[in-house]
């Protein structure tokens, strides 16, 4: 059986929360298995979609559904749960021949049909097209109206501050609440030349050259043209000397380029993204707070 020995207090109360909430948590792999040993052991009914999940291959999409259908009772639940999880066109497709995208959200829909008190949900979004975004988040947004609970975890900044709910930041020093409040954008002047690394070699990028900026764990990192390099500036100070380059603090732990912007999506009514030329498909963060100030800055 696996352990919650690691957790701390604080996580182990908030995964015990009671009626409809949502929360999610920002946090290495192997903290994983703590986090679902504690739900294990809380008495509910859980529904467990881990990152490694395996399939009846020889079944198809329909037939998969209707098995959990079946035993857990819930008539009706595999039809909703093909159409939320946006599955309808596959529900003859062999899971063998399933994209990892649609076996992720096949792994959510198979949660949907047993209708369990507490969702737990391990990297939501992995590999997932812009349309698998949506359907997930706004599947994830109408959880805690049901009564139930959905709880996520993932090691990815970028993708914990598109999930609807309460966001906190758990590793081995214990638990940190991510703050939806923005911090104020460094005035300051700007420079032709912004220095990364890549291993051990210094390059200096253009700032027409970077996408966005991303701040993790104290780490800042560049994303130019689809991949990351370590930055030794922080937000703060990227952020005053790119401004005049179009530049805008789009979340506390992002700075984009909005010339590299090309869509500003609404997943949900509280979550918000900027989609770039070379950025990922879920988009960057952009804060509900922030959105005013981008319109007032960019008039439209």
């Amino acid at each position: 059986m696996e352990s919650s020995a690691a957790l701390p207090h604080a996580a182990r109360e908030l995964l015990l929360k009671g009626g409809g909430c949502a929360v999610n948590f920002e946090c290495a792999p192997e903290l994983c298995a703590p986090l679902r040993a504690e739900l294990a052991r809380s008495g509910r009914s859980v529904g467990f979609v881990r990152a490694d999940e395996g399939f009846y291959d020889r079944m198809n999409t329909a037939a998969y559904l209707r098995l959990f259908e079946r035993m857990a009772g819930t008539r009706g639940m595999a039809d909703a749960a093909l159409a939320a999880m946006g599955l309808e066109d596959a529900r003859r497709t062999p899971l063998r021949r399933l994209t990892p995208a649609q076996r992720r959200r096949l792994s959510i829909a198979r949660e949907i049909v047993r209708a369990p008190e507490v969702f737990y949900i391990e990297e939501p979004l992995a590999g997932q097209d812009a349309e698998g975004c949506r359907r997930i988040l706004e599947w994830m947004d109408g959880v805690p109206s049901t009564g139930r609970c959905c709880i996520a975890a993932t090691a990815s900044t970028r993708t914990v501050y598109l999930l609807p709910g309460e966001r906190y930041h758990l590793d081995g020093n214990g638990l940190e609440r991510l703050e939806a409040a923005e911090e104020s954008a460094a005035q300051g002047t700007a420079v032709e030349k912004i220095p990364a690394k890549a291993g051990e070699t210094l390059l200096l990028f253009n700032p027409s050259d970077i996408d966005f900026a991303e701040s993790a764990s104290g780490r800042t990192a560049l994303s130019v043209r689809g991949e990351e390099y370590a930055c030794a500036l922080t937000l703060e100070e990227l952020s005053a000397r790119l401004e005049r380059y179009g530049f805008f603090r789009c979340h506390r732990s992002y700075l984009v380029n909005m010339q590299k912007v090309q869509e500003v999506v609404r997943w949900t009514r509280n979550s918000y993204a900027l989609r770039l030329e070379n950025g990922p498909e879920s988009g960057v963060p952009l804060s509900k707070g922030r959105i005013d100030a981008m319109r007032r800055q960019y008039r439209f």
